[in-house]
């Protein structure tokens, strides 16, 4: 296409008011040091057997980077994405409100979604080794993706959280690494997380480790 015509519809998008969808914006979730840090645990665990699973993946932005970096870095393991793809579970969302004292206003968030919005996202990408799995993490027996090498769990409530831990370490290889997200008790959204997370790794003996403001590390012994 000339040049001339391209930017002509750039500049249309620009006086659009629909603009800040047509230019770059930062998308992730995660600051640019905890993607480094999520990079980092998956050169850490390449050695190990064992596939990645994501749960909680929203619209994939994350497994889009994650993805190119093992593109880039000629690291081959299957990847699953876990995802309602719907938004937040009603028992989940109960739990926070009953038990925990918070707002529904808080977790309606994440509904505009679709599982088949994430895998055309994925085949844009040109990323063929993600399978894409839509379920109620609370429902879907996790020990079914063993051997797991390295598992970044992001469901940010409290009921998914501590009931997916114990089957991610138990599907978890020797060596083997699970990222839990939104770990930061000064959160008033999203401090299940981080209670599911220090209940688990109290309950197996092993250290509470949180980096770069939020990101509770268990690894899981040789």
């Amino acid at each position: 296409m000339n040049y001339r015509i391209i930017r002509m519809i750039k500049e249309l998008q620009y006086y659009s008011p629909l603009r800040r969808w047509f230019f770059p914006r930062y998308s992730f979730q995660f600051s640019p040091p905890q993607l480094m840090f999520l990079c980092q645990c998956i050169e850490q665990t390449k050695g190990i057997d064992g596939s990645i699973s994501e749960i909680g993946c929203a619209a994939g932005q994350t497994t889009v980077f994650l993805n190119k970096y093992m593109d880039a870095s000629q690291i081959e393991k299957n990847y699953y994405a876990i995802d309602t793809f719907s938004g937040f579970v009603g028992d989940d969302v109960d739990l926070e409100i009953n038990e925990r004292g918070k707002s529904r206003s808080s977790y309606t968030g994440f509904k505009v979604n679709s599982k088949k919005w994430f895998d055309f996202t994925m085949r844009q990408n040109r990323i063929v080794r993600v399978q894409s799995i839509e379920v109620d993490v609370n429902e879907y027996d996790l020990t079914r993706l063993a051997p797991l090498s390295l598992s970044l769990l992001d469901v940010d409530l409290y009921r998914p959280t501590k009931n997916a831990l114990p089957e991610l370490y138990e599907a978890t290889r020797p060596g083997g690494m699970i990222v839990v997200d939104d770990c930061d008790e000064k959160s008033t959204r999203w401090d299940g997380s981080d209670q599911a997370y220090k209940e688990f790794v109290q309950q197996i003996d092993l250290p509470i480790d949180i980096v770069h403001g939020k990101l509770g590390v268990i690894r899981k012994p040789i």
